[in-house]
């Protein structure tokens, strides 16, 4: 059912569908990877560490601004996600919440409301999604002044009482995010829907440069499946359950990447200890037309990373 689907609950019901009907094997986490090939410790950003877990959001209250990088950790076993969020002249940070709450209805009409608010009355300048076995790191360009960071895990279950923490960036030093990246991830719109563009992700250890080169807000979440899953037979689960016909739920994996960025940015995802194995890119943003998540849409697309 559409509307059962898109309740709050929308990642865990998506997630466990992803698995399909194979059992993974548990792969035991490989060492944390250094900094990748390209990637230079002289210009690389001092991350700002936050942490999410049962007790709200731990965060240091100013940082440097410029090319700013937010490593997540969490004790959550089911994981936690981090969302950076800028308001936009003219809107507060309760209007841009208020999109948002929105944008997570189980009404796909005010779903796609929502995210075209959420879009008009603010910045999404990336996050991380992470497990207490994965932390991962978002690096990107803000500039000077307030940013507010957002436990998006517990907004999804009770948007009404946002679990919110204000950082002030003061200025800091600047430099290019092209100089990092192992691989490419262009967000992109095609005649069939967005799509993700990839080039070179095929490293477990690898630096990810994701580039939103649509107009829409897109995310870049990953969750691992069974090896030989293909996104045709992804494909064919999302459509069976917009039909009411949903499979028989797999044994859920946990979701890690990179939270939504806005038109026109770009941001630096890297995981910590991620095993290798096969995964899938997904994007579960609203469809600001239909309101959709973005991946029911086509927009996924199945990696192998060693």
């Amino acid at each position: 059912m559409r509307t059962a689907l898109l309740r709050r609950g929308l990642r865990a019901t998506a997630v466990a569908a992803l698995a399909l009907t194979t059992t993974l094997t548990a792969a035991a986490p490989s060492t944390a990877a250094g900094p990748g090939p390209h990637r230079t410790a002289d210009t690389a950003p001092v991350p700002i560490e936050v942490t999410i877990g049962p007790d709200g959001i731990q965060a240091p209250d100013s940082a440097p601004g410029g090319l700013v990088a937010f490593r997540l950790t969490t004790t959550d076993p089911a994981g936690r996600s981090l969302q950076v969020l800028r308001p936009k002249d003219g809107s507060t940070v309760d209007q841009l919440l208020e999109g948002l709450a929105q944008a997570v209805s189980a009404d796909p009409a005010a779903a796609a409301h929502g995210i075209t608010l959420a879009q008009e009355r603010g910045e999404a300048l990336g996050g991380v999604h992470a497990t207490p076995a994965v932390p991962g790191t978002a690096t990107t360009e803000i500039g000077p002044g307030t940013v507010h960071l957002l436990d998006f895990t517990s907004f999804l279950s009770d948007p009404q009482h946002p679990v919110l923490r204000s950082l002030e960036l003061c200025d800091g030093p600047s430099a290019t995010l092209a100089h990092y990246p192992d691989g490419i991830v262009i967000t992109h719109e095609t005649p069939g829907g967005p799509r993700f563009l990839t080039e070179g992700v095929t490293r477990a250890d690898g630096h990810y440069l994701v580039r939103n080169a649509s107009d829409e807000i897109h995310e870049m979440a990953l969750q691992r499946v069974p090896d030989g899953t293909t996104d045709e037979q992804l494909q064919a689960v999302y459509d069976a359950i917009l039909a009411g016909n949903p499979p028989a739920p797999g044994p859920q994996q946990p979701i890690i990447g990179l939270g939504a960025i806005s038109p026109g940015r770009s941001a630096l995802y890297h995981a910590e200890g991620l095993p290798p194995g096969t995964y899938v890119l997904l994007c579960f943003v609203p469809d600001h037309e239909n309101g959709l998540p973005h991946t029911f849409l086509g927009m996924h697309q199945v990696v192998v990373l060693s």
